[in-house]
């Protein structure tokens, strides 16, 4: 009797385990849900704010929202090559 008691008990312990576990992740993946869906709405009520946050900040630095492109060359770089290749030369 005392062996058949242990043997449901383990059974018991093992079905309630598994039944907390598949409760707990679907309630963790409504959370997900909610949390993403929360940040999507506020992202889209926010956008207006941000484009103007933008506009006021290229309005203060002499900017209008244009792109200006060009190509840079790093010196330093370029003067220690040169510098070895001389060393080398000597």
């Amino acid at each position: 009797m005392r062996f058949l008691q242990h043997i449901l008990g383990a059974l018991l312990g093992i079905a309630l385990f598994t039944a907390a576990f598949v409760f707990a992740s679907i309630f963790i993946a409504f959370a997900g849900v909610a949390v993403l869906v929360i940040w999507v709405w506020l992202w889209w009520r926010t956008r207006r704010l941000r484009r103007e946050i933008d506009e006021r900040a290229g309005a203060l630095h002499g900017r209008e929202g244009e792109v200006i492109e060009g190509e840079y060359r790093v010196e330093g770089e370029e003067r220690r090559e040169t510098r070895r290749i001389k060393r080398r030369e000597d």
